[in-house]
């Protein structure tokens, strides 16, 4: 059985929250030429945040559903009717903005040899899984009987399996980067600022995603739940001054982003509520025929974790 990493469940921080002249469409054409150190690294790194953040799904899961629906029709070991196989329209944009990023300075150790073995896992993955997208999607699989697609599959699983592995170490470096970055930047602004509150909703963001590793992994809270509660709470507050800061000067505030930031904070705080009341627990020891399709901490945890990325997008778009 083949077993990789688990690849990063989340969307990166674009660095323009930190070095917003290295974003700003309206740098002058000297500074584009000869930007600074900092600028130059931010560039770069945004570019990376752009590749890691170019598709929602891993290419993990991708290959686990190939491997479960389209496989066994194609080993013989169900019918072979109404195959899927996803479009992998993403791949080339990602291998771009990966190559773009490798070729600029400065160098970086930590994201340039994962980011170039993940986009040699692209250019190996991409035609064959085009290949089986095209073979699938016109069902040409019904006029040879399933030849080309057996013919194909091994190709198609060898490269899917490196791409897993390679997605997975470049998220890790991405995710560790971004970590250390946001914590840096969040202990260094000054507090009641404007940067204060909008890198310590980051901050906290990602601190309470990581206390709810547990029910992301249909385990529950467990011993998290404090630590679940404290930085939401500590979200709650970076949101709620970060907007009111935006109102000093502009009284229609941040709504779009505040709104977002209440998504996640609803769910999340449901996600307590359930754990204490023992509802998550009740739904486990129901008899199977009496359980939902998706059990409602499976929900809840998909809830919080588009919330989240629908969080980190209002943030790298700079909404506000």
């Amino acid at each position: 059985m083949f077993i990789a990493k688990p690849v990063a469940r989340t969307l990166a921080v674009a660095a323009c929250l930190l070095a917003l002249s290295a974003c700003d469409d309206k740098t002058t054409k000297t500074q584009e030429a000869q930007p600074s150190a900092e600028q130059a690294e931010v560039l770069k790194y945004n570019e990376y945040i752009a590749a890691a953040n170019m598709t929602s799904a891993s290419f993990g899961k991708q290959l686990a559903e190939y491997q479960k629906y389209t496989q066994p029709a194609f080993d013989g070991k169900k019918k072979m009717d109404d195959l899927f196989f996803t479009e992998p329209l993403s791949m080339g944009r990602i291998k771009e903005h990966l190559d773009k990023a490798h070729s600029m300075k400065p160098d970086m150790p930590e994201l340039d040899e994962p980011g170039r073995l993940y986009s040699e896992a692209l250019a190996k993955a991409e035609p064959v899984s085009r290949d089986m997208y095209n073979y699938i999607s016109a069902k040409t699989y019904k006029s040879d009987n399933g030849a080309h697609g057996r013919e194909i599959q091994p190709a198609l699983l060898s490269s899917m399996q490196m791409l897993v592995v390679a997605q997975a170490n470049f998220f890790e470096g991405i995710e560790a980067k971004d970590r250390a970055r946001i914590k840096a930047e969040f202990e260094r602004a000054q507090k009641g600022t404007l940067e204060h509150a909008q890198m310590g909703m980051v901050y906290y963001l990602k601190e309470s995603l990581d206390a709810a590793g547990g029910v992301l992994d249909g385990k529950g809270l467990g011993d998290k739940k404090a630590a679940f509660k404290d930085a939401l709470d500590q979200f709650n507050s970076m949101a709620t001054a970060y907007d009111a800061k935006i109102r000093e000067s502009n009284k229609t505030g941040c709504s779009s982003l505040l709104s977002k930031a209440n998504d996640y904070l609803s769910t999340g705080r449901d996600i307590i509520e359930r754990t204490e009341n023992g509802e998550y627990e009740k739904d486990a020891k129901q008899p199977k025929q009496f359980q939902l399709m998706q059990s409602q901490q499976t929900q809840d945890a998909q809830s919080l974790l588009q919330n989240y990325n629908n969080m980190v997008s209002a943030l790298n778009t700079n909404q506000c």
